[in-house]
């Protein structure tokens, strides 16, 4: 277990209560499909109770921060599964109550499942935050509380396919391609007015940051050729190649390249694009295996193309040929200390053999970014005005966990 004291002065904003904050319950646990502001996302919500609760009996739900439903009052029973059984009747909507009639029995002590689906259409909040789900299962049980989930404008890059480009029956590269998602619009080497009038190249330009598997390292080397091709060209633009470095090596000792590549042109929001590797030298085949990893600067969560199966890379592989699904597991608790009330100690725990990277962060506005690593890290904070960070975590496999930490700020502060 690796454990790091830091010591950070948060300047956040306010909220009011004295309260010892806790991660979540250990009750109940929820997930998004979309946290992106307004959608309707899938729910799903994992709990314990330690009540029963019979067949035909009531659960109501409650929904931070304005949620809203698309539907009106009434969510199509099709929409509400719980325990892999459908529900009967529409559940009830009202202000930001879902009301539903479980089919089956509840028993305590052991973990169900709800899920809720797109077409019920409660709708995220339109504003961006940290936001969690209560549970009131009846029989005069206290209420279950959820972790804290995520609505964000901040969003990620989807893979769509992998594929090898073949000439003359030998691979002279190979084909990613993906979709970027609704806040990844990206700022190219294309010519804009400035304020003078003039036309000049922005100051600024977006990114890609692409990682290879051993093999396809291996033939890269250093002579390769990168081309983007969005859906709506009719031919592939050539990028410029920023940095070829070396940025990881797997367990047999290979090498593992990153490329940092330019932007060509502005590329809009939700479009797919597929970018093609071009090796120094045309190979008979290509090995088993191989993958890309990439993300832009507008969305940086890691993705994998295609999934990562086993392949023994950069200490991810498993050696089994099973492909990795499993985002990293990520628990945080918070202690206020006695003596010291601002002095706030926070255990973030990552359970994840093949961690890539994982951080702490309280936002764009911040100066606080702090690496974390397997096991529990212990950062000592200040708490001044409340802490609202974001724990980020991904593995080798692309998988990414993202967990709200929020601790208000002291009565009276």
């Amino acid at each position: 277990m690796v454990t790091a004291i830091v010591l950070l002065a948060l300047m956040s904003a306010v909220g009011l209560r004295a309260a010892v904050a806790r991660a979540d319950s250990s009750s109940l646990s929820v997930s998004v499909s979309d946290g992106y502001p307004g959608t309707a996302p899938a729910y799903t919500l994992t709990f314990v109770s330690a009540v029963s609760v019979a067949k035909g009996g009531t659960l109501t739900l409650t929904f931070e921060g304005g949620v809203g439903s698309t539907g009106g009052l009434s969510v199509p029973a099709s929409a509400l599964v719980v325990d892999g059984t459908p529900v009967v009747a529409n559940g009830r909507w009202s202000a930001t109550q879902l009301t539903l009639v479980t089919p089956i029995e509840l028993t305590a002590g052991t973990e169900h499942t709800i899920h809720i689906a797109e077409s019920a259409g409660i709708q995220n909040p339109w504003t961006e935050g940290h936001y969690r789900v209560t549970l009131d299962l009846g029989s005069g049980s206290a209420p279950l509380v959820s972790n804290y989930y995520s609505v964000t404008t901040t969003t990620r890059l989807v893979p769509v396919g992998f594929s090898t480009v073949v000439e003359y029956g030998q691979v002279t590269g190979v084909r990613v391609t993906f979709r970027t998602g609704r806040s990844g619009s990206l700022v190219g080497h294309d010519l804009i007015r400035n304020a003078q009038g003039y036309m000049v190249y922005p100051t600024t330009e977006d990114t890609f940051t692409v990682r290879l598997s051993a093999g396809l390292s291996a033939l890269w080397s250093t002579n390769g050729r990168a081309l983007l091709q969005p859906s709506y060209a009719e031919a592939p633009f050539a990028m410029t190649i920023i940095s070829n470095t070396v940025y990881d090596t797997d367990l047999e000792g290979n090498d593992l390249r990153q490329l940092v590549l330019n932007v060509p042109h502005n590329i809009p929001a939700n479009v797919e694009l597929s970018l093609i590797l071009t090796f120094a030298s045309a190979q008979r085949s290509l090995p088993d295996g191989q993958y890309v990893r990439l993300f832009t600067s507008k969305e940086p969560a890691v993705i994998t193309v295609p999934p990562q199966t086993g392949s023994g890379e950069s200490g991810g592989g498993t050696g089994t040929g099973v492909t990795d699904t499993t985002a990293p597991v990520v628990t945080w608790s918070s202690q206020q200390n006695t003596l010291l009330p601002r002095l706030v100690t926070v255990s973030i725990t990552i359970d994840e053999d093949n961690l890539d990277e994982a951080w702490f962060s309280e936002g764009a506005d911040s100066f606080i970014h702090t690496r974390l690593w397997i096991g529990t890290t212990t950062l000592l904070v200040v708490n001044r005005a409340g802490i609202h960070g974001t724990i980020v975590a991904t593995d080798k496999a692309g998988n990414t966990t993202t967990v709200a930490v929020d601790i208000p700020a002291l009565s009276g502060s």
